[in-house]
């Protein structure tokens, strides 16, 4: 167990800090985001959860699914100005693709999860329900811990069908399609359904990141029912199904990120999503404020207003995909996701910008670096400078797991953003072959 001597923060304990200690929790890995997860998806889910230390302050405890390198840890405290000796962290001595509780559990850390005053999950999902009752924590952001309904409404919206029904009741555009429950009759409908489409995009009904898209064309060589074999082949038995799509050519994948809190539904950021194969890799953000834009917005504080009658309080997403003809909403993330902490880094650095404006992705770069030459790199060519235009920063140390870099570029416009995006490029040998 990998772990620093954080001091709890309570009223009336020495070390007290201005904000209330908090429990961080990564459970990342979880059954509302994915039914019977693979193991090549678990690892990577849980290899990025050190980045889960952007969001601490003195005090804190942080749960994590992998392993924080030093390296890691001492540049975060110098980013932020964080005392990483006053935070407790709790990660496994190598990545572990389960529950966070179960993982604190298997540490012995489970106390001092729950000596914290507040909880703050990765999602709201029955363990950690039944954790902060149990414990008597504050599970954020509610004041009582919710009743099981809001963790069977969230269970229902993070699926691609569920998600489409409700999508649906509320007037909103969805692309055409339909859920089938086995291999066979996927391959059937999809069979009827590109009587008239050219492509379809198949979606494993409960999944996150991606994992499982495939695209079935009418005209490729092999027969439909085989590419639809293969797309599914290795996948481990769900009883959940699958989605099937019209693969409409989006010109725009605008993510509408939310808060709902007692007094209604709130903007917190809007961006452009990067994809690479149907499955997400970065952002750029605040969206451009294309001809569909109030409309995007609309839908998603109409979803907003479903969650929250249901007893719904926190983070979520609406996803979106613009085309010539109009637009349609894809999939609802109901829970913190992949731009929330970067959204909260970005303020973190640049407080005061209104919007921040920032891009940040997932991507290969040249051999040869290591995670501390690159920082070293960055701070010699000046993208480390919190005055400067613009700053890049490293918001993971994965390379040893997937080879990739993580990174968010924050500054005081798009142009200042985009050129210091692409000098962190040529710095990491992104690109290069």
């Amino acid at each position: 167990m990998t772990t620093r001597p954080g001091r709890p923060s309570r009223p009336g304990r020495p070390g007290r800090t201005s904000r209330t200690s908090r429990a961080i929790l990564a459970n990342i890995v979880n059954d509302i985001m994915v039914e019977a997860p693979t193991e090549a998806y678990r690892r990577a889910m849980a290899a990025v959860t050190p980045r889960k230390l952007w969001q601490a302050h003195p005090g804190d405890c942080v749960v994590m699914l992998a392993p924080c390198s030093a390296v890691f840890r001492d540049y975060v405290a110098s980013v932020i100005d964080l005392d990483v000796d006053r935070v407790e962290i709790v990660a496994p001595p190598e990545v572990r693709g389960a529950h966070a509780l179960e993982v604190a559990a298997d540490l012995g850390a489970l106390d001092r999860v729950a000596e914290r005053e507040e909880l703050l999950p990765f999602v709201l999902d029955a363990p950690v329900l039944e954790f902060a009752r149990r414990r008597g924590v504050r599970l954020l952001p509610y004041g009582d811990p919710p009743d099981d309904a809001v963790v069977a409404a969230l269970r229902l919206i993070n699926t691609k069908r569920g998600f489409r029904e409700v999508a649906a009741g509320l007037g909103l555009p969805v692309a055409d399609g339909g859920h089938a429950a086995t291999v066979a009759e996927l391959a059937e409908r999809i069979g009827g359904f590109l009587g008239t489409r050219e492509a379809v995009i198949i979606k494993t009904n409960r999944a996150s990141n991606g994992f499982g898209n495939a695209v079935i064309r009418r005209d490729a060589e092999r027969t439909i029912e085989e590419q639809v074999h293969d797309a599914v082949a290795g996948q481990p038995l769900r009883g959940c199904g699958w989605v099937f799509e019209e693969f409409l050519p989006f010109t725009a994948t605008p993510s509408m990120e939310m808060l709902v809190e007692d007094g209604g539904v709130t903007e917190f950021y809007t961006c452009d999503q990067r994809t690479v194969n149907n499955a997400w890799t970065g952002m750029v953000t605040p969206a451009r404020e294309g001809p569909r834009h109030h409309a995007l917005v609309v839908a998603a504080h109409a979803v907003g207003g479903w969650l929250r009658e249901r007893g719904y309080r926190g983070i979520y997403d609406v996803d979106c995909g613009v085309h010539d003809g109009g637009y349609v909403v894809t999939e609802a993330n109901v829970r913190r996701t992949g731009g929330t902490y970067l959204e909260e880094l970005a303020r973190r650095l640049r407080s005061g910008d209104s919007p921040v404006r920032w891009r940040a992705d997932v991507r290969h770069g040249a051999a040869g670096l290591d995670f501390a030459g690159a920082v070293a790199k960055l701070g010699a060519e000046g993208l480390s400078d919190p005055a400067a235009p613009a700053r890049a920063v490293l918001t993971a140390d994965t390379l040893d797991v997937d080879g990739k870099w993580r990174y968010l570029v924050v500054g005081c416009d798009d142009d200042a953003v985009a050129d210091a995006e692409s000098r962190l490029e040529r710095i990491l040998g992104i690109g290069i072959a």
